[in-house]
């Protein structure tokens, strides 16, 4: 996709600026003075979408011989709240919280059934809900001035949640990896871009709902997937 390609400009392009500022800031020509009077607490409120290949794998061995279902969902949304707090003026740890939804494509659903007798549908309510909790530390690389970018990685925790007929899904957990930038008005607003790579696997299992609902002969089937999404985030926030 484009967007992926423009992201390493985005990076390099604050990160150069904010040297700039820095340097500016150190030989008194920017407004330093004011930046580094500044509370501990950084409070963010963004909207996000997330894209993921999500293809299943892992069948058990009855089913080796028949078709697979491709990838079950291909981008989501949502919104996420974290709160920032700075040990130093470069080192900080994030906390985040957020809700978002995958919808489960149609045509996966269509596919995975074959695995049964194909008499069983996908049904309704194939969204699943997204829930990850994460804690990461960061690194600041200019703490002052308008242009602040960072890096940070850490650990989450995704509850995974759907009321589908055709599937049930497990929660996960693994490490986060993110970069980002703050963009900082003199009111301590601040309009903030923040990009994240969760890993994340988790067991899906196709119902007999799905697969044969009259045959008695079948049985769910379980299977793993790798979410692993990238998440891209946007929004507001102030410090205090």
């Amino acid at each position: 996709m484009k967007i992926f390609k423009i992201i390493p400009v985005i990076v390099l392009s604050a990160l150069v600026t904010s040297a700039n500022v820095s340097f500016a800031a150190k030989s008194g020509d920017y407004y330093s003075n004011y930046y580094e009077d500044e509370g501990d607490l950084l409070f963010k409120l963004r909207g996000f979408y997330l894209t993921t290949s999500s293809k299943p794998k892992g069948f058990p061995a009855s089913v080796s011989t028949k078709e697979k279902p491709g990838s079950l969902v291909q981008n989501g949304y949502g919104i996420d709240t974290a709160t920032t707090y700075f040990f130093t003026d470069n080192l900080a740890a994030e906390l985040s919280l957020a809700i978002g939804m995958m919808k489960v494509k149609g045509s996966a659903l269509s596919k995975a059934a074959s695995l049964g007798d194909g008499t069983g549908n996908g049904g309704k309510n194939n969204q699943i809900i997204i829930v990850p909790a994460a804690g990461t530390i960061q690194y600041h690389v200019a703490p002052f001035g308008a242009i602040r970018p960072y890096v940070g990685g850490g650990i989450h925790g995704t509850y995974m949640y759907t009321r589908s007929k055709a599937i049930k899904v497990s929660t996960g957990y693994g490490p986060v990896a993110q970069i980002g930038v703050d963009f900082i008005s003199k009111d301590d607003t601040l309009f903030t871009v923040d990009i994240r790579k969760y890993f994340l696997k988790s067991n899906v299992t196709f119902k007999k709902s799905l697969l044969g609902p009259n045959n008695p002969a079948i049985s769910d089937i379980r299977s793993k997937v790798d979410w692993s999404p990238l998440v891209i985030s946007a929004g507001f926030g102030f410090k205090f």
